[in-house]
């Protein structure tokens, strides 16, 4: 098993950060900045590339959960950043670490699967919704998937 700092470097190579050139497009991009009240700069996909190349912690941070993994600074991005495989790269990383507090795990077969603060996003928009909803959503879904295929066999 690679060791952290090992992922990290690959989470910088397959994203591409250091071809980043602070230009600020995926800021504009991000839908965070009108899902999330507290947004800032710490969270922005700019902020988690500053963040990485400057070597401070990132794995740990709990800004890496509030992304929604939807590429929309990659689509903007004039050098191909892709905040998108950063985030995921870094929490897998997180994962195996077991820094897992702001992630969430499947009630089926235990695999870490959704961040908690995107989840708090979802759950808010889905208020009006009925209960049982909310209980699919906490499971995963490749255990979603099996459980329609047993059902609908």
């Amino acid at each position: 098993m690679k060791e952290k700092e090992d992922k990290i470097t690959e989470a910088k190579k397959v994203s591409g950060v250091h071809g980043c050139v602070e230009c600020g497009r995926c800021v504009a991009a991000c839908p965070m900045a009108e899902m999330y009240t507290n947004f800032s700069i710490e969270m922005s996909p700019r902020g988690i590339i500053k963040k990485i190349l400057m070597g401070e912690p990132a794995v740990e941070d709990i800004h890496i959960w509030y992304c929604t993994e939807c590429n929309a600074g990659a689509d903007v991005c004039p050098q191909g950043v892709s905040c998108r495989d950063l985030i995921r790269a870094l929490r897998e990383t997180a994962i195996d670490e077991g820094v897992i507090e702001n992630a969430k795990t499947c009630t089926s077969c235990g695999r870490v699967f959704v961040a908690v603060p995107v989840e708090n996003f979802v759950y808010g928009r889905l208020q009006e919704e009925p209960a049982n909803l909310f209980n699919t959503l906490d499971i995963c879904p490749p255990c979603r998937r099996e459980m329609y295929l047993v059902r609908n066999a």
